[in-house]
């Protein structure tokens, strides 16, 4: 997708925790990211954050 439209905003969720996908190397520096079990002001400030974020 990010070929097709270079300054899209991507979030990522898991069911696997934050420090299980991070140690195993699955995500790059600078992902954007969500583990489950979530509220949904946790999305939604994740989702606000992500829409925030200036790409370099």
């Amino acid at each position: 997708m990010q070929n097709l439209r270079p300054q899209i905003k991507v979030l990522f969720m898991s069911g696997y925790t934050d420090s299980g996908i991070g140690h195993q190397g699955v995500l790059d520096a600078g992902i954007a990211f969500l583990a489950k079990p979530f509220t949904p002001s946790a999305l939604a400030g994740k989702v606000r954050e992500v829409l925030d974020q200036v790409r370099a």
